[in-house]
């Protein structure tokens, strides 16, 4: 009888130590939103004095943060770190090279929104494609990232690039013009929509309120 409760206890532990150590992709408030050859979109909620649990973070990613909130990670085996998002910043990271497991904590009282797009097959990685004509946030090993505003919503076709994520951190939607399949997509602020690599578009604006856009395009 002892033997088997010490076997039950051991087989608890384990599988709360595995639970508390999930991929990114299986954490309960990453929801999968968008997913195919090239990106996996986790989109994350995270309501106030609410807590991930601890995951893995292993896949080139690129993240866009859609509200200022205060929030906090607590790296495995370390001391919580306070931090603010800010809402459009986008950042980089090839977690290929350097896994992260963490947990992240939103101490504010309004909501923490931010989307995880993992990059998961490239494109034509060594056609040495230039950059697009607009406001560059960075262009990395895998991946370039644009804003884009007003001014740049003015009907200019693209054409002939590689696979895209598109999302709208502000402003009214935002009408996504698919010349080539002759279809139109509305993005609505705070959503993603996915381009096709060689996809013929142009976007148009369907109010008045100023534009934050943000293009990630795999390379």
């Amino acid at each position: 009888m002892k033997y088997r409760s010490f076997f039950l206890s051991i087989l608890l532990i384990t599988s709360l130590a595995v639970q508390a150590q999930v991929q990114v992709r299986n954490e309960p408030r990453h929801k999968n939103v968008i997913e195919n050859k090239y990106f996996r979109v986790l989109d994350v909620n995270i309501p106030p004095h609410d807590t991930t649990l601890q995951h893995i973070h292993s896949t080139p990613s690129v993240i866009l943060l859609f509200t200022n909130t205060i929030t906090a990670q607590q790296s495995k085996g370390q001391d919580w770190v306070k931090g603010q998002s800010v809402t459009g910043t986008v950042a980089y990271r090839d977690f290929s090279k350097d896994t992260v497991i963490h947990r992240v904590s939103n101490w504010d009282t309004v909501p923490y929104h931010v989307t995880d797009i993992e990059l998961l097959s490239a494109y034509q990685p060594n056609d040495g494609r230039k950059p697009l004509p607009f406001t560059l946030l960075f262009n990395e090993e895998k991946a370039f990232a644009y804003r884009l505003t007003d001014s740049s919503i003015n009907k200019q076709t693209i054409s002939n690039r590689g696979p895209m994520i598109a999302g709208l951190v502000a402003g009214d939607d935002i009408i996504l013009h698919d010349t080539k399949n002759h279809k139109s997509i509305t993005i609505k602020p705070g959503k993603e929509t996915y381009i096709a690599p060689g996809t013929s578009f142009y976007l148009t604006k369907t109010g008045n309120r100023e534009i934050n856009l943000v293009l990630f395009e795999i390379k």
